[in-house]
């Protein structure tokens, strides 16, 4: 009987992402973003819906195709704080809310825990391209820090291609 082996490659995408810490609410950052970067990111229809341990977690998600070159930037949220139905049954407080059952927050990509937000351009970047997208996020003020994550600490890229 003859052994048959497969070689699977897996295609190296042609993405730059961005780790971005910022504390603003995920409109606030799109606008932001849109003010300094010139660019023009919109809220998506749908979010990005992840369903773990039986509860739907939603991620907002906003896009901008720039029309002069047609490269795709998704901005991604990557912490939702779901709602507890348990705590507003309870009448709990405003500063009872905060220590409550609500505020267990959920990752997009929990490797990245730290990450606020994820910033995915669909092109392939030189370096001065992605050193000057870096310097334009780290001039907003409200930006604590931005950096390149490299693809090989990127467990799973199935949630940002949602």
């Amino acid at each position: 009987m003859a052994i048959h082996r497969l070689h699977l490659e897996e295609e190296d995408e042609d993405f730059a992402l961005f780790a971005i810490h910022c504390g603003e609410a995920p409109f606030k950052m799109a606008f932001l973003m849109n003010q300094f970067l010139k660019w023009q990111l919109k809220r998506e229809r749908e979010d990005v819906c992840v369903v773990r341990s039986g509860k739907q977690q939603q991620y907002p998600r906003f896009r901008y195709v720039s029309r002069h070159d047609q490269i795709d930037h998704l901005l991604l949220s990557n912490v939702d704080f779901p709602e507890d139905d348990a705590s507003n049954e309870l009448g709990l407080g405003l500063f009872d809310a905060m220590n409550g059952p609500g505020l267990s927050a959920t990752y997009l990509m929990p490797e990245f825990k730290k990450v606020d937000y994820l910033l995915k351009i669909e092109a392939p970047l030189a370096d001065g391209e992605i050193k000057s997208i870096v310097g334009q996020i780290k001039s907003i003020k409200e930006v604590v820090s931005t950096y390149v994550i490299p693809h090989n600490k990127i467990k799973n890229i199935n949630p940002l291609n949602n």
